[in-house]
């Protein structure tokens, strides 16, 4: 069941060298970020706390209306019921602020409350949208809190609205078989989508071209080049096709083979969105060949080949983790919380890459959720242990301004962290989960 609200009124330099046969996107920051970097947000990754934390899509309808599209999870908001009621019953409270980037001027503002009606054992999704009154050549702030009111807590968040150019990616709306708004752009092969742009322009076509997405998976936090620069990824398109927007300026679109897809206006501008078909059944690790290559962190190269090289891969797949863990049992409880993270890091960290091959990605999967996490525009910083204690350990990613995706971040790696890395590793090869 899917609830809909709407109302009316009220991202390293780029060490990703996005050839793309010429390609260089102008990209509008979409994503929201946190507005504050004193405060411990570690929660936002910690699956089992099921704190708010909504999801947002910008869309320049026209030339004076952008509609802020969000998705909240029913799992994530607590449902409670007064004495003398048999229902149960969700508060949720939005306030926004738009300010011109420009001047810094206030120009709008608004609060939206809303009551959902169900329990804290079903899980749905409840939209809304806001529309938003902006001109074009403008950029603004959107500064937007939401507040589980029974709960008792509320998040934060800057987006960044841009209408500088109309043919970015906050002039384009992807949309499901459903015609519902898209919130996560990965798809599976087969997936029905639908893609609508911005009244405004007149263009009849858009291209799509398909990239590879088989790329590296991250290094290790200590492995760091003489140089200090990570070598830069050379993307080149793998099939391209044009396509024809209908008179409501839609576009229908049956997902093809894995690969990253991307909407441009035309060959010499590469200006569009994108999406993504990672494999099978992504975010979830649900066949033994998507296990694979998670394990290459925990795993020798030796190990590593000939899991790849097996031609019974569960057999493969079973027999390594049983052979680290002792015992069937233990394997179960091993593979088990590993995937977990794995699942996780690819709900939390996808970007032009799945998940689990990020530079947050490797850290989470190997050390867990981290006890403390600092977020601003510009970064985050993971501590294990105790703040401001000299045995806990530091992350700092700082986030990379990525044409296709708002959620890039590079670790700042170093050496002192070789001791640490393969302390973690050995217990996991040890049949302890660390």
């Amino acid at each position: 069941m899917e609830n809909t609200w709407t109302n009316m009124r009220a991202k390293r330099n780029m060490n990703i060298l996005l050839l793309f046969a010429g390609l260089i996107l102008a990209y509008a920051c979409s994503a929201p970020k946190n507005t504050a970097s004193n405060n411990n947000v570690a929660g936002i990754y910690m699956p089992g706390l099921n704190l708010i934390n909504p999801q947002y899509r910008v869309f320049h309808k026209n030339d004076t209306l952008t509609e802020l599209h969000f998705r909240l999870n029913s799992s994530n908001i607590l449902y409670t019921k007064k004495r003398n009621d048999s229902t149960y019953s969700a508060n949720i409270l939005i306030h926004y602020e738009l300010i011109d980037k420009a001047d810094e001027s206030l120009l709008d503002s608004a609060s939206i409350s809303f009551t959902d009606f169900g329990n804290n054992k079903q899980k749905k999704h409840l939209y809304g949208t806001i529309n938003l009154q902006t001109k074009t050549n403008k950029v603004y702030d959107l500064l937007i809190t939401v507040n589980d009111i029974s709960r008792d807590h509320y998040i934060k968040n800057r987006i960044v609205i841009t209408r500088t150019n109309l043919y970015s990616v906050q002039n384009y709306l992807l949309l499901d078989s459903n015609k519902n708004v898209v919130f996560e752009n990965y798809f599976n092969q087969n997936d029905l989508i639908y893609l609508t742009k911005n009244e405004r322009n007149a263009a009849n076509n858009i291209l799509l071209k398909r990239y590879s997405t088989d790329l590296p998976i991250a290094k290790p936090p200590f492995s760091v080049n003489e140089d200090g620069q990570e070598e830069p990824l050379v993307f080149k398109p793998v099939n391209t096709e044009t396509l024809e927007f209908d008179s409501t300026n839609t576009l229908t679109y049956r997902v093809g083979e894995e690969g990253l897809y991307h909407f441009q206006h035309t060959e010499d501008n590469k200006s569009g969105t994108t999406f993504f078909n990672f494999q099978p059944y992504f975010p979830e690790i649900k066949t033994p060949e998507a296990m694979i290559g998670p394990m290459r962190y925990i795993t020798t190269k030796k190990e590593y080949d000939q899991l790849m090289e097996s031609e019974n891969t569960k057999l493969a797949v079973d027999k390594f983790w049983i052979s680290i863990a002792g015992s069937s049992e233990r394997a179960k409880t091993m593979i088990r919380e590993y995937y977990t993270r794995v699942e996780s890091a690819n709900n939390y960290f996808t970007s032009y890459l799945e998940g689990w091959k990020t530079d947050r990605g490797i850290i989470y999967i190997i050390f867990g959720s981290p006890n403390v996490v600092y977020k601003n525009k510009d970064y985050e910083n993971w501590i294990y242990g105790e703040e401001n204690n000299m045995m806990s350990i530091s992350f700092v990613f700082h986030k990379v301004e990525n044409p296709v995706s708002g959620n890039d971040y590079q670790l700042s790696r170093s050496p002192i962290f070789k001791n640490t890395w393969f302390r973690a590793v050995d217990s996991w090869r040890s049949g302890r989960i660390y």
